[in-house]
């Protein structure tokens, strides 16, 4: 629980920055925000050092400006024992209490204590206006800036809850739904116009009570969020929430059909975010209607798009031309998809976007990948067309990852990538290298190739002639990493055997082979590495730990 003597510690922290009046003007153009900052940290450092009685709320008293205090709260703010910050801290009154201070620095106060990254903000208000009635009425006052909401969790008892509290807006948060507290949602969903976020995970019951409840106009919804576990769902009909959610922001679906979609989104002009993973066969949307639809969507920011299984394809027969021109996305930044090429260039054909720069795509099995319109989206987004000088293949048991990058990309996720299900190496590499010859703009500035195996993968017979084809496209590569726990079960047997011309045609521009188990004092007398000796273009090998 959230005690004054905590609060007392916050407003002294905020007098020890500076004068109280200059806090209390603090939206001032001449307000140094360094020492604000200052203070935030120091009120971080007693929000979450604080502990948590049930009851024995401790009465209000002067602050302890002792000089030990003084100077163990300076050095937690990073002040020097006689810096003016600490001098100024000894030059605080030790008569001013928590009392003295007028409703707007308590906002103030109470809006960070809200906000902090440490408390869920709806779970934060509540400990604040048990303090005492003055804390009570100036949070009840300011509901919009301190974003009061009645959060409602497996852990709550809700009706109880209800009956308690004003009427606030209530924010549904369920990871785990079973029959145990299906009442309690329910007992939420009651109250449609209160309601502005669902997010209920793991749903292992059948959805037919809650959407039963959930039929009725929802009109201060902004997120929702539904994920079935498995099981066979019934669609979500035209009537659900209304038929509309104007005020909607973010919309994900797992595993649940909407086939009305399309018409359901036509009022939620401001939708930034939409998720739409493991769609059933019986939530179908045509690539024609998809992209209409988001097209529509002009705040649209990130967008996926997943199918249960390959047999959700376009319909050969009722398959309609391409139009003249695309619609354009000018918002859209992040794009993930799973599903058939087919699916894809039939929504690629339709949509530029831009502004992109992050696609994921994740193919299921098959034996024929044609992407030309994959690869005149990616040409139409600047981001994604970036000078990538690093490619990475990583086969794994049941599929194979492609991806690119730069050597001064600051961030951890990749920019491009390609996931392609199946298990035999062959089928693996013939995928792959269908993928690379229809991206070879990008592959021109690729000097660093690496191929990873991490797991025992099924051996089988295979052409070297595969591996040839895979790494054709990659003529200005200089550096080859191979890293597995057996290499022979990757490239290794078929660059080995290279010689004559055919040894300076593949990879042409190979300056070094690493190889993870390399030993320097053996000889590796490979006709490939004779060969390159003899040319113009020798291959240097070395040593690649398997961790790296």
């Amino acid at each position: 629980m959230l005690y004054p003597h905590v609060v007392e510690n916050t407003a002294l922290a905020i007098n020890n920055i500076t004068t109280f009046h200059y806090f209390s003007s603090h939206l001032s153009p001449h307000f140094s925000m360094n020492p604000l900052q200052r203070t935030r940290k120091l009120i971080s450092h007693v929000l979450s050092s604080s502990q948590s009685r049930s009851n024995d709320i401790p009465p209000y008293s002067p602050f302890n400006t002792s000089p030990s205090k003084i100077h163990k709260i300076g050095k937690r703010m990073g002040w020097s024992k006689g810096s003016r910050w600490s001098r100024r801290l000894c030059r605080i009154s030790p008569h001013v209490t928590i009392c003295s201070l007028p409703d707007e620095v308590l906002l103030d106060i109470f809006e960070f204590c809200i906000h902090h990254p440490v408390e869920r903000r709806a779970e934060a208000w509540p400990k604040l206006v048990h303090v005492c009635q003055r804390w009570r009425y100036i949070v009840f006052a300011s509901p919009l800036r301190l974003d009061l909401r009645l959060l409602c969790t497996d852990r709550t008892p809700v009706r109880k809850m209800l009956d308690i509290w004003p009427p606030l807006p209530i924010k549904i948060d369920y990871f785990y739904i079973d029959l145990q507290v299906e009442d309690n949602i329910i007992a939420a969903l009651e109250h449609p116009n209160r309601v502005g976020a669902i997010t209920l995970t793991e749903i292992s019951i059948p959805l037919e009570r809650l959407v039963a409840v959930m039929q009725e106009p929802f009109p201060a919804i902004e997120y929702l969020s539904l994920r079935m576990v498995t099981g066979t769902v019934p669609a979500l009909s035209n009537t659900f929430l209304g038929g509309s959610a104007p005020r909607l922001l973010s919309l994900q679906l797992c595993h649940i059909p909407f086939p009305t979609l399309p018409q359901f989104l036509l009022s939620s002009n401001n939708l930034f975010n939409l998720s739409l993973d493991q769609i059933p066969q019986n939530g179908y949307i045509s690539p024609e209607t998809m992209a209409t639809c988001v097209s529509a969507l002009t705040s649209l920011r990130n967008l996926s798009i997943g199918f249960e299984s390959p047999a959700s394809r376009p319909n050969p027969i009722t398959r309609r031309p391409p139009p003249l021109t695309r619609a354009v996305l000018p918002a859209l930044t992040n794009f993930k998809f799973c599903g058939v090429s087919e699916y894809l260039e039939d929504l690629m054909v339709r949509i530029d976007a831009p502004l992109l720069h992050r696609l994921e795509i994740l193919f299921f099995n098959q034996l024929v990948f044609d992407i030309q319109q994959v690869r005149r989206f990616i040409g139409h987004a600047p981001a994604l067309t970036m000078s990538y000088n690093r490619a990475f293949i990583r086969i794994y048991a049941d599929y194979v990852r492609m991806t690119f990058r730069e050597k001064s990309w600051p961030f951890l996720y990749d920019t491009l990538s390609f996931k392609i299900l199946c298990r035999a190496v062959d089928w693996q590499v013939s995928s792959v290298a269908q993928i690379y010859n229809q991206l070879s703009f990008i592959l021109s500035n690729i000097d660093q190739l690496s191929i990873e195996n991490r797991e025992s993968i099924q051996q089988v017979d295979m052409d070297d002639t595969q591996w040839l084809e895979l790494l054709q496209p990659f003529t200005a590569v200089h550096t080859l990493r191979i890293l597995s726990h057996d290499i022979e079960s990757l490239v290794v047997p078929a660059l080995r055997g290279l010689s004559g011309e055919l040894a300076t045609q593949v990879l042409p521009a190979l300056e070094e082979l690493q190889l993870s188990g390399y030993q320097a004092s053996e000889r590796y007398n490979w006709p490939f590495i004779i060969a390159r000796q003899h040319s113009d273009h020798p291959v240097v090998l070395g040593g690649l730990k398997l961790q790296q």
